[in-house]
């Protein structure tokens, strides 16, 4: 994939589908994404993280991400005008257990994905449960 804007996910039958956050760590031997999968910080900025592939890559998932040279930044972007386009390079990932290095990057992490099938109803979550259930510590006294 060249010469295309970078977006949002998409595969060709979407069962699933929603929104990702992540609080990226500030501390520890491998604070910087950048450090960890071994791009150097002071020349790359990582500006995107794409995990991918499922069965039809023989049930492996790889890790992408999406990086800039420092010295390719915009100006603009400073100033917080986001019109001009950054021009990134997507690496693949060798050697790395995606979800492993989700992991060690995440201070907080949360996926939100809704079945297709229930479109935009409001989902009010109106009880609590544990599957499979789990004693009750307070009952335990």
């Amino acid at each position: 994939m060249t010469n295309e804007i970078w977006g949002d996910a998409r595969i060709s039958f979407v069962d699933w589908s929603g929104t990702a956050s992540l609080d990226q760590r500030k501390t520890g031997p491998h604070a910087l994404l950048e450090d960890l999968i071994g791009l150097d910080h002071d020349e790359w900025m990582i500006v995107g993280i794409d995990i991918g592939g499922g069965e039809i890559e023989n049930g492996r998932h790889d890790l992408h991400v999406v990086a800039v040279r420092r010295d390719d930044l915009p100006e603009s972007s400073v100033d917080g005008d986001y019109s001009e386009e950054i021009p990134v390079t997507d690496f693949l990932v060798h050697n790395v257990e995606p979800y492993e290095i989700l992991r060690t990057i995440t201070h907080q992490f949360e996926l939100r994905l809704r079945h297709r099938g229930w479109g935009e109803h409001p989902l009010r979550v109106v009880a609590l449960g544990d599957v499979p259930e789990q004693d009750d510590p307070e009952q335990d006294d």
